[in-house]
């Protein structure tokens, strides 16, 4: 009976997309690969019952609170913790390679791909040379990001290693909070003098609220003149 329903899933998704199917039978489908012969459908059904009733949220849970659902292992968390990365680089392929920065919608979805799907808070910075070709992408502070332990100087390091011609300033916000906070506007009011004293343009300070959305600073208005 089980194995009926599975095939009549799979030619449905196979026929119609990913957009045929209802919440709960996407995640049916994707439990067919690490819960063989058992009929999925209830468990689906619980985990998005257990997080809202969003099918969302089941993807942007942690693992440590997917485990704890009866039903869902070690194994089958990772599985459900990896969509929405895989998405993510999926999405992110057309610019990952791409040599340029042209404009925040740029930078922002790159920013996304990098750190938006991280259950914690990272600091990176972005480093353009004079065309605003992406020299490098690195992340200098993991845990609570805020002005208090983003010093400055790590960020001038970061810019003369690459001699960078200007710098995007980028976090991310785990929780998803599309706000930005009076932290995130003291912690760029006292970085950007620092750099712009050494010639370092800011050009922005992109907050990644998952692996999709973002906030520029820039597009806000809210960069120190």
């Amino acid at each position: 009976m089980h194995e009926g329903h599975r095939q009549r899933l799979k030619k449905k998704f196979l026929s119609g997309g990913i957009t045929s199917l209802e919440d709960h039978e996407v995640l049916e489908l994707l439990l067919f690969y690490t819960i063989p012969k058992k009929d999925t459908n209830p468990l689906a059904h619980r985990l998005i019952e257990h997080f809202g009733g969003n099918i969302k949220a089941v993807f942007g849970a942690k693992t440590e609170e997917l485990v704890k659902i009866d039903g869902i292992g070690e194994h089958t968390a990772s599985l459900i913790k990896l969509v929405p990365q895989i998405a993510s680089f999926y999405m992110a392929l057309d610019s990952r390679d791409k040599a340029a920065i042209n404009n925040s919608q740029e930078a922002g979805m790159y920013v996304c791909s990098k750190i938006g799907l991280s259950d914690i808070e990272l600091f990176a910075v972005m480093c353009l040379d004079a065309q605003r070709n992406i020299q490098a992408f690195e992340i200098l502070e993991r845990g609570t990001v805020s002005q208090a332990n983003i010093h400055p100087r790590k960020i001038v390091e970061c810019a003369l290693r690459y001699n960078a011609a200007s710098v995007i300033l980028a976090h991310n916000h785990p929780s998803g909070g599309t706000a930005v906070s009076e932290d995130d506007r003291i912690m760029t009011k006292n970085i950007c003098p620092v750099l712009e004293g050494m010639g370092i343009e800011v050009i922005d300070h992109i907050i990644a609220t998952s692996g999709h959305t973002y906030i520029s600073m820039s597009d806000h208005g809210l960069m120190p003149n």
